[in-house]
């Protein structure tokens, strides 16, 4: 493999030539797309570490996929990649962010007043949190993938790992233009597309777009709705300047509209919850097929829609003894939502979120242009994000009083008032006489919380080679984070004498309550290199991580539940920032004259504070906690070109975690065993130990092109649904495992040499029937039942047409 050249190195965040543009290969994923030309992998380029390096030879777990594969595969949106990335874990059909695990590390926050421990990334921009992260893959060059805290890569930080995806530039003088075409079952239809064209000699434009829509496929079996659907068009535009000195600049402006169904959740009908819902209301039906549902469904219907506009201006001026980099970005969304989060026919737990948000970040970076042997890249950043949120958890007046005073509503006043305790109703409820909610008989616990957040950091990372087979790294950050936040209950929308009852709990009748905290840490990295061959790189590294601690969405501190909350009295509920120390060894190595490239990393990593929804026993406020969690694991991707006609990928990871001061994370260990230390140990919920995938690639020449086909198979081990260890006594008591998934597709075709291609495709080939994620314990006398979320895509059969200029 060739090393990369002087000129490329220098040039900090520098675009690919145009033949290297267009390779078709699945880097680190496993896939050389495309033919095996010459029985050899081309070299692959990231910009991971801040200069235009073969992923061969960058000390770090990155997995690059490159635009053609992404389309190939049939990638809708950025949560896609995980089936092809080792140690990332948790795909999910909704706009959350909150599912993906990296190395078992997930957001586990319902609100705003957290940040997402996956960092997301668009050519280097933030791309932020729920209902503003999650946007359509199109015209796309690849994406980088990082695994482990990444604090010295991106302007803000991230404690997981980063996800850069980075989009097609304009090509300067050249033709470069095509369209995509998906058509398929359950009326999916989707197009995308671009092309470019120069306006001077040093300005380039290239736009591109997307629409694409698809019918549901799991059926209400109440309303006969179709849920699981979607329609999305996405345009982007991007401009580039190079005349040919010193200073280039690119300018990225992208608009998305987005309209699919919420969350989709199944009952199993098991569990001791479930028992007593059923004893109050009889025989509660299941769905007849595995991916429906029977659910009464929110007022509004279940929905997942969303408008994201981002502009983003990124300037690199080459001072000759260093490349001067600028980046910023603005961005702005409106998101809605609603589930059914009980998944029966009860209105147990409708929930609804209304949020608009504003992003504005800022960074400036230096990164030397020195061939000798120091080298080093230093930058500031600023970030200030402002997000306005409503909340809503609904209830039926009928289904609260059953289940939790053991009568209707009309039976509790009466009963009260019978015993001549009617002062109690007017005390709790202001009357004595019960009067049914206007509202069709349902609690609206609406709330509103607003976040003011903001942040700055300074990073310096050294760079020393102190001979052709040894060199090393060191770096440093500093993060320092501010956030301002309020609650207030909209109590006036709530309709019920029971108040707000179902998921905040509290009044303010006074106002929003408000508090401002603070975090600083400082994180550093180290690095060292050895190269005991030209084609092989052995490496080890200690890294740092942080993410800012945040408020609590649905509790007010020293409030109790059903209790008044008063501005300069209370305060909003926080938790404390997290901290990771990983350590990592990893091996890359090319084989076989460049036909074979081998990446095999292993790890371990202590969290302290880790962010994690908690609640008091018999409570149904949902808080954040910190808890300890411990992993080791190991990760490896060999690509191969077998052939000039075959080649290959196969990736696999493996995760052992243990967590530790957990128990108000597991109150259902905790209430139904009386052991206060039976869920330490556990290991983190919905994190499958095993992941897996393989690629195929087979290119025929016949006539005037050739026939290609490709193979792709995913696979998750099952994953424990909560914190409480798989044991018998836990099983009893409801514990369970959510089942492992085999997700095959296929696609096969003719490829012209005039720049057509006409090929046929099917989607989850063995019509695997599986869901994303579940829960698995809920106690006696709870409303809340066991339940699945998202059922599997049936098998989908559909065609593809390609023009490529």
């Amino acid at each position: 493999m060739n090393k990369v050249s002087p000129t490329r190195t220098r040039s900090n965040f520098s675009r690919p030539s145009s033949s290297r543009r267009h390779l078709a290969l699945a880097v680190s994923a496993a896939l050389a797309t495309g033919a095996a030309q010459a029985q050899q992998l081309e070299e692959v380029i990231v910009t991971a570490t801040k200069r235009a390096e073969s992923v061969m030879d960058v000390p770090l777990a990155v997995q690059a996929l490159s635009g053609d594969f992404l389309r190939k595969v049939n990638t809708d949106d950025i949560k896609d990649v995980t089936n092809f990335t080792p140690g990332v874990s948790g795909n999910s059909k909704d706009s959350f962010l909150d599912t993906i695990a990296v190395r078992g590390i997930t957001t586990n926050d319902f609100g705003n007043g957290g940040d997402p421990s996956l960092g997301v990334y668009k050519n280097g921009f933030y791309q932020g949190r729920n209902g503003a992260a999650v946007t359509s893959m199109f015209d796309l060059e690849r994406t980088e993938i990082l695994r482990g805290p990444q604090g010295f890569l991106f302007g803000r930080n991230s404690i997981a790992g980063a996800m850069n995806i980075i989009s097609q530039r304009p090509t300067s003088g050249e033709a470069d233009a095509y369209v995509d075409l998906r058509l398929g079952e359950r009326g999916i239809v989707r197009v995308e597309g671009g092309t470019n064209f120069d306006v001077s000699d040093s300005i380039s434009v290239r736009i591109a777009g997307l629409h694409s829509r698809e019918d549901g496929y799991s059926t209400n079996e109440i309303t006969g709705e179709d849920f699981i659907q979607h329609e999305k068009s996405a345009l982007r535009f991007t401009g580039s300047y190079d005349a040919g000195g010193n200073l280039t600049a690119t300018l990225f402006v992208e608009w998305e509209d987005r309209d699919q169904s919420g969350t989709v959740y199944r009952s199993t009908g098991n569990g001791p919850a479930f028992a007593t819902l059923e004893d109050i209301y009889g025989d509660i039906p299941l769905p007849s097929d595995p991916r429906d549902v029977r659910i009464d469904g929110p007022r509004n219907g279940l929905f997942d829609g969303g408008e994201v506009f981002q502009i983003g201006f990124e300037l690199n001026y080459d001072l000759g003894w260093a490349t001067l980099t600028s980046l910023t970005g603005y961005k702005e969304h409106d998101y809605g939502y609603t589930e059914d989060f009980d998944a029966t026919t009860l209105t147990i737990f409708n929930y609804e979120q209304v949020q608009e948000g504003e992003y504005f970040e800022q960074e400036l970076r230096l990164t030397s242009d020195n061939e000798g042997m120091f080298n080093w890249y230093a930058g500031v950043s600023y970030y200030q994000e402002d997000i306005d949120t409503e909340f809503l958890g609904q209830q039926a007046e009928d289904v609260y009083c059953n289940v939790y005073w053991g009568d209707t509503c009309q039976g509790l006043f009466d009963y009260y008032n019978y015993y001549g305790l009617s002062d109690y109703l007017v005390y709790y409820f202001g009357t004595s006489n019960w009067t049914p909610s206007a509202n069709d008989g349902l609690i609206d616990d609406w709330n509103r919380t607003v976040g003011n957040f903001s942040g700055w950091a300074a990073y310096v990372d050294l760079q020393f080679e102190f001979s052709e087979t040894l060199d090393a790294s060191f770096g440093v950050r500093y993060n320092d984070d501010e956030k301002e936040f309020s609650q207030e209950s909209l109590s006036a929308r709530n309709g019920s004498l029971l108040g707000q009852v179902v998921q905040s709990g509290f009044t303010t009748p006074e106002g929003a309550i408000s508090d401002t905290l603070s975090w600083s840490e400082p994180t550093w990295r180290g690095v060292v290199n050895w190269r005991p061959m030209e084609d092989t790189l052995i490496y080890f590294s200690v890294t740092t991580g942080y993410k800012q601690g945040g408020f609590n969405s649905f509790s007010l501190a020293g409030v109790p539940f059903g209790g008044v909350a008063l501005p300069g009295v209370n305060l909003p509920t926080s938790f404390d920032s997290e901290e990771v120390i990983s350590y990592e060894i990893g091996y890359k190595a090319t084989q076989f004259d460049g036909r074979s490239q081998l990446a095999l990393n292993a790890f371990t990593y202590s969290y302290e504070g880790l962010q994690s929804t908690c609640s008091e026993p018999g409570s149904p406020i949902v808080e954040v906690c910190n808890a300890e969690l411990d992993g080791i694991g190991f990760e490896g991707v060999w690509n191969m070109a077998l052939t000039e006609v075959l080649s290959f990928g196969v990736g696999v990871s493996y995760l052992e975690t243990e967590g530790s001061n957990v128990q108000s994370q597991c109150t259902g260990g905790l209430a139904l065993i009386g052991d206060d230390t039976i869920c330490e140990g556990a290991p983190a919920p919905n994190i499958p130990e095993w992941t897996a995938y393989a690629t195929l690639d087979a290119v025929v020449p016949l006539g005037a092109g050739e026939l290609y086909g490709n193979l792709s198979v995913s696979w998750e081990d099952d994953a424990p649904t909560d914190w409480e260890p798989f044991t018998p006594v836990m099983v009893a008591a409801g514990q369970r495992m959510i089942g492992s998934y085999t997700e095959a597709q296929a696609l096969g075709g003719y490829r012209s040499d005039n720049g057509w291609a006409l090929a046929l495709y099917v989607e989850n080939l063995l019509d695997d029937e599986y869901y994303d994620q579940g829960v698995g314990i809920t106690l006696p006398g709870s409303p809340y039942a066991q339940f699945d979320f998202g059922p599997s895509r049936p098998r989908t059969v559909g065609m593809r047409f390609t023009w490529n200029l």
